[in-house]
């Protein structure tokens, strides 16, 4: 909702516009004739209303106004700014005060009426994002920040609702989980546990919080916190269930003490607990938010937040973090949904530009801007529903339609940055993409009848262009595919995922590969769990039981093995591509690392001199 005076300063803008361009022979700095009658028409408004509105302009320095003495004398009216220019202005000012959406709406607004208002404006925002140093006003406190764009605003950063990745690393800077996983040494170490035991059949798990652990309200985190989280997690609501599936109970032994029953075996429990899904509310702040703890959480991490709206995210430094206060002040992530769309033509992702601040040069000290670059874990893939009555229930139709969809095809065609698929590492290769040109004749052999397939995305450009490349591959072999965007809310929801004959999705595969597998099968925000024919599920359910059991490294491998092999045999889904991440930092920033999926632990990063 944006601000009253935001308000009144739009429509301000928007009188002045009227009355310049109203003005016959109107140029900038140029007296002109006219009488308050004909101001008050140009402004559709009283004589009154035209002093008042003259007033405000005049006092903005954005012209001068000489009213007529006298019967006959008419006033003198000097324009001192061009109106497009103006309107550039207001719209940088609104963004320095944080309204970046009614910055927004002001130039796309005006953008016909002067088409080069639009590149100016891109160019200055796109100097707005990196690092950013500045001193409060009053104790000249220095102030690092380090701001980001993104392409849509937050609603939910509720751990247990999260559904998008960018949603899931802000959880990360928000919150903590019971442990964590290094991805350096590939173990599970404490965080807000710093001690645990379990019994031999890894049934029963005993977990030692730390204490004196603070939450962003100002309560100490206690054992109750943590029953709370996972019986929610637990819960029908949550979209991350498959995480606490083997969690027979919960309960606190003390204050700082939990003990967690599972109904079987589960040598990945822990890797569960590291999940950001898996972080730790506390419950009276959540009891009391209800619905409204979604948009404005708090935790126990590193950062808090300060605002979240239509415009930005801001977090800002938890000055009693438990592992040490981060070295950011404060981190800003503004939804300009256009930025991404520039970045996207330029076939390059930029998640972090370098800016300069006060006194801070791109090239100081003779060092130069430095390039971060990694492909990601995760991968886009089309998924193939067999479960759904229909052409693709036939398992020779859809070994065919999976031939038709090759990675290899599509990065070529539509290059940008997408990388060969990198699916769960080297655990398993994927069989080798068919090659055969495949032509009507041999598709209608596999008795498809030209029934219309369902093919359910995104409306991001990325899920546009893959879903368009599948439109036209599968369109030159004769088969129909109607394209369907959906919100991720919406594609989350089991009628839908039941309902699509394909789904073009990403999926969320880091470090802990075995995790992330089981993710990628078990969650029902995914489709492969409703895809998968019933046949099919079984067999991956028992492979999944025993990849929970195994204790050996060798035995869960040889788990992922089958459940891979199973997926593949049966063409539920088809990988496409990993998307190559690459960021520029400020030769001031360090500490800077890409994660598995491609962003930046800002609770790391610090700046030099």
């Amino acid at each position: 909702m944006i601000d009253e005076s935001v308000v009144v300063s739009l429509q301000l803008v928007e009188q002045y516009v009227r009355l310049y361009t109203g003005c016959q022979d109107m140029t900038q700095g140029a007296p002109v004739d006219i009488s308050l009658a004909e101001v008050a028409e140009l402004l559709y408004c009283t004589h009154r209303n035209a002093t008042l509105t003259l007033k405000k302009m005049q006092n903005q320095s954005w012209l001068r106004w000489k009213p007529g003495r006298g019967r006959g004398n008419r006033s003198v009216l000097t324009c001192l700014l061009d109106p497009s220019e103006l309107v550039f202005t207001v719209a940088k000012e609104l963004v320095q005060k944080g309204d970046v959406q009614a910055s927004r709406q002001l130039i796309s607004h005006y953008q016909l009426t002067w088409p080069q208002l639009e590149a100016n404006y891109s160019r200055w925002m796109s100097s707005q994002f990196g690092l950013r140093v500045s001193r409060e006003k009053g104790n000249e406190k220095r102030v690092d920040t380090l701001r980001f764009f993104v392409d849509h605003p937050f609603q939910s950063l509720d751990p247990i609702r999260v559904l998008l990745r960018s949603q899931t690393h802000l959880v990360k800077q928000l919150f903590d989980t019971l442990v964590r996983f290094d991805p350096a040494t590939r173990t599970i170490v404490g965080q807000l546990a710093f001690y645990w035991e379990s019994d031999e059949q890894g049934k029963e798990w005993t977990l030692y919080l730390r204490k004196g652990v603070l939450f962003h309200h100002g309560h100490q985190l206690t054992a109750e916190d943590v029953c709370y989280s996972l019986r929610r997690l637990m819960a029908s609501p949550s979209r991350h269930r498959w995480l606490a599936r083997s969690i027979l109970s919960v309960q606190s032994v003390d204050e700082h003490i939990v003990r967690i029953a599972l109904q079987t075996s589960n040598r990945l429990f822990l890797h569960a607990l590291s999940k950001e899904y898996a972080s730790i509310v506390p419950r009276d702040y959540v009891e009391e938010m209800g619905e409204d703890f979604a948009k404005w959480p708090v935790g126990t991490g590193p950062f808090k937040l300060s605002r979240n709206d239509e415009s930005m995210v801001v977090l800002e430094a938890f000055q009693p973090y438990f592992a040490g206060r981060p070295y950011l002040d404060r981190v800003e992530l503004w939804c300009v949904p256009e930025m991404r769309e520039e970045e996207a033509e330029a076939d390059q992702v930029k998640l972090l530009q370098s800016v300069t601040g006060a006194g801070m040069g791109p090239a100081a000290n003779g060092r130069e801007r430095r390039g971060f670059f990694r492909r990601e874990q995760s991968f886009q893939y089309v998924s193939l529903n067999g479960s759904k009555p229909g052409p693709l229930q036939d398992p020779s139709f859809r070994s065919t339609v999976a031939s038709i969809l090759s990675g290899e095809r599509l990065r070529a065609d539509l290059k940008g940055p997408r990388q060969p698929a990198c699916a769960w590492g080297e655990v398993v290769p994927f069989l080798p993409e068919q090659e055969a040109q495949l032509s009507l004749p041999a598709v209608t052999s596999s008795g498809y009848a030209g029934e219309k397939l369902l093919l359910y995305t995104y409306p991001d450009e990325d899920h546009k262009e893959d879903a368009h490349w599948i439109q036209k591959s599968c369109a030159r072999c004769g088969i129909a595919v109607e394209i369907v965007y959906a919100e991720p809310e919406e594609l989350a929801q089991p009628d839908l995922l039941q309902a699509a004959d394909m789904i073009v999705d990403s999926a969320n595969v880091d470090e802990r590969l075995e995790l992330s597998l089981q993710e990628f099968v078990c969650a029902e925000a995914l489709s492969i769990r409703h895809h998968l024919d019933e046949r099919g599920l079984k067999e991956v359910e028992k492979h999944l039981n025993s990849l929970l059991e195994a204790n050996a490294p060798k035995d869960r491998e040889k788990a992922m093995t089958h459940i891979l092999a199973c997926l593949q045999e049966r063409r539920t889904f088809v990988p496409l591509y990993s998307n190559r991440i690459e960021i520029e930092a400020h030769p001031h920033l360090s500490g800077i690392s890409l994660d598995a999926y491609g962003w930046v632990d800002f609770s790391r990063v610090f700046v030099r001199a």
